[in-house]
């Protein structure tokens, strides 16, 4: 059973978890990932008092489940503050065969300092002064915060029936440290390398430790010396995670679509007449899963059902959960089979041309929502800071998959001028689409809006510089296009793309939801409580 790390982390320890699993059922040992409350798509806000309580009482409810699966031993597997989770989980009380702890953190203060730190160097975003403390995407609570400082790592009560063991990086920070706290407590330490190429990388840029997956099946199965048994597994078909206004019932539930069985997460409000509203579409951003950036797309569904919307939070091939073509790369932003995975999408959902569907998309998913609009008829297209000019998969190789009709990068003589003289580049550039109109990522953008399908762009000050200051042409296009509706363009002050600050995400949503509202909910219901 494996608890998974808290905020940034999780995201990239994923394709790690997942690996782990694959290698464990393989030979025969059944696994289970499940998230906390208030994170993944578990009900719940981050933000809710009692949160530590809770996620201890989330691993108490998966460990439960766990027991009725088979009626082995059960291993705890903690990543990162996960591990930590798990320690507390047994000094409280919880009974398991063994208890690993993969690259713990040595305290919740250390965890939380390094979040603070990643998010001032990397992205710009400031502390509120309030006690909380926010990190890339993720803001903890002060109740929260004093909780998790108090969270060391330290020994787990003895027992005669469990074994222990510590996966900690080579020379790691405080485990000298930690290592004397434990004393000649019966600890089986372990040290593994890879960690930092895992969880301390952007998420497209990751590498998944082999030799680390390796030490943790090698212990389970040592650990795990049980006859083999029946597997005993019963999903369950749908989940509340909240309630509207009016207290109806908001329910989701998991579900696989199309030849490459897509996963998603579908959000049911309780209000009678959905059925005619457009669903929503929430497309993954770079190589992040369904839950989006700081789980924003949880949010954004749950909140809007209170609006009486429905939508599906979907991973594409390569991404989250979604493992269909055999041969498709992971984790890879922008490839050129999420556009059939488009079309598949909305087939699968009953609605082959698209036109009951509205695609949100950030970044990636933002240029995946614009493809939509270019090769179905989708009811709206939100894009959040589009990628329709950086890099793609196929580049290096020459020539762009024909199936791209929303891509519009730099030429290849420019991008190579850029290398040493970016400015001079970007100035040949804007001249050029100045009369080559149709090389402009307004000719994307604009070709959704003239197709009839109403657009909104929401984009930083940043990302902006991509669209250049637009031609004659294309601002008399974009102008006729917002006379009639079919086109907003909101910039968002700073330079948030990935939209990992609260400031970013704030302004985000401040356009977004009453955008959303007004195109295809009801004004008349409140949010999700």
């Amino acid at each position: 059973m494996f608890c998974e790390p808290l905020g940034r982390e999780a995201a990239n320890a994923l394709p790690a978890l997942q690996e782990a699993c694959d290698r464990l059922a393989a030979i025969g040992i059944a696994a289970l990932r499940f998230s906390y409350a208030g994170t993944g798509d578990s009900a719940g806000r981050l933000d809710d008092p009692e949160r530590v309580a809770d996620w201890l009482h989330s691993v108490e409810e998966a460990l439960a489940s766990a027991q009725t699966v088979t009626a082995g031993p059960v291993v705890l597997i903690g990543m990162r503050m996960g591990a930590l989770l798990a320690a507390e989980a047994i000094a409280l009380g919880a009974e398991v065969g063994g208890l690993i702890q993969w690259d713990p953190c040595t305290s919740g203060r250390d965890f939380l300092r390094l979040e603070q730190t990643l998010l001032a160097t990397g992205y710009g975003g400031v502390q509120k002064g309030d006690g909380s403390a926010a990190g890339p995407a993720f803001t903890y609570s002060p109740e929260t915060v004093r909780l998790l400082t108090e969270m060391t790592l330290d020994p787990c009560p003895p027992s005669a029936t469990r074994r222990d063991v510590v996966l900690v990086r080579v020379n790691g920070r405080g485990v000298s440290a930690a290592r004397t706290r434990f004393g000649s407590a019966p600890v089986e330490w372990v040290e593994i390398d890879g960690q930092a190429e895992l969880v301390d990388v952007y998420p497209e840029l990751l590498t998944v430790p082999a030799t680390a997956i390796k030490a943790v099946t090698d212990r389970v199965d040592r650990i795990i010396d049980a006859p083999a048994g029946a597997v005993r597994f019963e999903p369950t078909a749908s989940a509340v995670v909240g309630h509207d206004a009016r207290g109806g019932m908001i329910s989701e539930h998991s579900v696989w679509l199309g030849p490459n069985s897509l996963f998603g997460i579908i959000t049911e409000p309780s209000s009678a007449g959905a059925e005619a509203s457009p669903t929503l579409v929430f497309l993954s951003a770079g190589a992040l899963d369904h839950t989006g950036p700081g789980r924003m797309w949880v949010e954004l569904a749950r909140r809007l059902a209170g609006d009486g919307m429905r939508s599906i939070r979907i991973d594409l091939d390569g991404i989250g959960e979604t493992f269909g073509r055999p041969a498709q790369a992971r984790r890879v932003p922008k490839p050129p089979e999420s556009i059939d995975d488009l079309a598949d999408l909305a087939a699968a959902l009953g609605d082959p041309d698209g036109r009951n569907l509205v695609f949100i998309g950030l970044s990636s998913g933002a240029y995946h929502g614009i493809e939509a609009g270019l090769h179905l008829h989708p009811s709206a297209v939100c894009a959040i800071n589009p990628g329709l000019a950086s890099p793609v998969a196929e580049m290096e190789q020459g020539a762009i998959d024909t199936r791209r009709r929303a891509y519009r990068p730099m030429p290849r003589v420019l991008r190579t001028l850029a290398v040493k003289h970016a400015r001079a580049a970007r100035l040949v550039w804007w001249a050029a689409l100045q009369v080559w109109v149709t090389a402009s990522p307004y000719d994307s953008l604009t070709g959704v809006s003239r197709r009839g399908t109403p657009v909104l762009l929401i984009a930083s000050e940043s990302d902006m510089v991509q669209f250049f200051e637009p031609s004659l042409y294309w601002s008399v296009v974009c102008r006729r296009l917002e006379r009639r509706g079919l086109l907003d363009i909101e910039i968002m002050s700073g330079g948030d793309h990935s939209l990992y600050t609260e400031d970013g995400q704030d302004q985000a949503y401040s356009v977004l939801t009453p955008w959303l509202v007004s195109h295809c909910g009801r004004r008349s219901r409140a949010s999700t409580r």
